[in-house]
């Protein structure tokens, strides 16, 4: 018996956040593993006996080479998606990441070890390029940053799941049994087998469907979605025809591949290659925002504050669980005040907790001051704050709203490419950057906040609120600039009545951006 309404609104958000569940799991596993005195031993990450790691480049290799992975299992698991629907490439990349798991739980080696990573990461790479947009594509198209923004609670609910469970390990023998690292990395296999089961019972995405043949059952869907089952609903009616005019549409362009993508080559006003640039970059720039070092390296930056080992270990869990909390904000702000206005306040606010940050360490360092420690520290917490507000969720969102319906899916793999060049990036640099800089590393973090706030007002326009469909006439503008974008946006409107609604769905926000670009455009050009 199928979901109907909010119901099935609520059973995608917990199958979808079981799959991003997993993912944060994933990634915040390695944190309590590389602090584990046999893992360090059996991987020779340090002297031996000293169960210490000191071989930082060979430590941050073993993290970072998952992110090759995850790039891999991404671009294999968006075009899977796109030929054989959303559900089943779910299953598909489920059976990697079962395997890289089991391996990596039973590693005997560094080389083991690289090996296991790489194929963990290819199936979580390609359930994290299918998730969301299986999401985004059946809820309505007023409720995909709800979506998004829920699934990153659950993100950080993983991360934080992952912490405590390695914290509670390290005191059963002292913490120098193989279980402390071992039982971890072998738990997380029940919620990928959970995530597997589950979603092969779960409805297919509606877009997909239709854009594939199957239009009977995308608009019971999309019935099942909007209006309680009834598929003759005006909004039911109206959505489909939309979708229809869409793939009518992008059936005019050949078949994309990822080359078309990346250069932009023969997809005329679609733009791809810009589309898949902002995709791409708005995740590296998340990384380098400072949430990748903040949670992976977070006991480091607090003993950089001027914390004991205990206490930051303390402190980095109650920070995991304080960012999981704060996730929940981005519920009410994501598609409430817009894409742009989120990550442009979310930038600033952030750049100014690491200059702060930056500054107090380095006094509490040169003077040996606890309270100015704690001060510093604090600033950790407020970072946490303002990123699960806003930073978080948007990359994770925008990557699924901007690419046409025949390639979304391998577009949102693009985004995870983003993801895992930018993790992967810092996983390779912080340790190094903040042992040799100490506290001027968060100095870095914060200039380049500033840096993505510009790049956000220039390059990204908004999508939040506007239909999937509308994307394409958004991007048609032959200038990347947002006050062109939008100034062709509002003509195009006017000259694709089929393709759009003229029934206000714009974003309050939204309009009134758009009459403000429009007037810069008119006194630029």
């Amino acid at each position: 018996m199928p979901f109907y309404g909010k119901y099935a609104v609520a059973a995608v958000c917990l199958v979808g956040g079981l799959g991003i569940f997993f993912e944060g799991y994933d990634q915040g596993v390695m944190s309590g593993v590389n602090i584990a005195p046999s893992y360090v031993e059996l991987m020779d990450l340090g002297d031996p006996g000293s169960g210490i790691a000191t071989k930082s480049g060979k430590e941050g290799g073993i993290v970072a080479v998952y992110y090759l992975g995850t790039i891999i299992g991404a671009l294999a698991g968006g075009a899977l998606s796109d030929r054989i629907g959303r559900n089943y490439a779910v299953v598909c990349a489920g059976f990697f990441g079962l395997l890289g798991q089991s391996l990596q739980a039973a590693a005997q080696n560094a080389v083991w070890m690289i090996c296991a990573r790489i194929i963990a990461g290819i199936g979580t790479g390609g359930i994290a390029a299918v998730i969301p947009v299986w999401g985004s594509e059946l809820v309505g198209h007023d409720a995909r940053g709800m979506v998004m923004a829920f699934q990153m609670v659950v993100n950080f609910s993983g991360i934080s799941a992952s912490y405590w469970l390695e914290y509670l390990l390290s005191f059963r023998d002292g913490g120098n049994t193989q279980v402390r690292w071992r039982f971890p990395l072998a738990f997380q296999m029940i919620f990928l087998v959970a995530l597997m089961v589950i979603i092969s019972f779960m409805p297919e995405s509606p877009r997909f469907d239709i854009g594939n043949g199957r239009r009977q059952r995308g608009k019971q869907t999309l019935a099942n979605f909007r209006a309680q089952g009834d598929i003759e609903h005006p909004d039911v009616v109206a959505e489909y025809e939309e979708i229809i005019a869409a793939v009518e549409l992008e059936s005019k362009y050949e078949t994309f591949t990822y080359w078309h993508m990346v250069t932009g080559h023969k997809s005329g006003d679609l733009h791809l290659g810009r589309r898949t640039f902002l995709a791409a970059w708005l995740q590296v720039m998340q990384a380098w925002t400072g949430v990748t070092s903040v949670v992976v390296y977070a006991p480091t930056l607090f003993r950089t504050a001027g914390f004991g080992a205990h206490k930051s270990d303390l402190l980095t869990g109650i920070q995991n669980m304080v960012t999981m909390v704060c996730c929940i904000l981005a519920i009410f702000t994501i598609d409430r005040f817009g894409r742009r206005k989120v990550l442009m306040t979310g930038g600033v606010g952030q750049s100014l907790c690491f200059f702060l940050l930056g500054a107090l360490s380095k006094v509490a360092a040169d003077q040996g001051s606890a309270s100015i420690g704690a001060a510093a520290g604090s600033f950790i917490f407020i970072y946490d704050f303002i990123f699960a507000a806003t930073w978080l969720s948007v990359p994770w969102v925008y990557p699924t709203e901007i690419f046409p319906l025949v390639i979304r899916a391998k577009g949102n793999a693009f985004g995870i490419v983003g993801w895992s060049i930018g993790c992967g990036t810092v996983s390779l640099a912080a340790p190094k950057m903040f042992g040799a800089l100490g506290p001027n590393a968060f100095y870095i973090h914060a200039v380049f906040n500033l840096f993505a706030v510009a790049v956000v007002y220039c390059f990204y326009p908004e999508v939040a609120c506007r239909t999937l469909e509308e994307i394409d006439l958004l991007f048609a503008s032959p200038s990347p600039f947002v006050w062109a974008t939008e100034k062709r946006f509002q003509e195009l409107k006017l000259e694709h009545a089929g393709l759009v609604r003229q029934s206000g769905l714009d974003h309050k926000l939204t309009d009134v951006e758009a009459k403000s670009t429009i007037v810069q455009a008119e006194n630029k050009y």
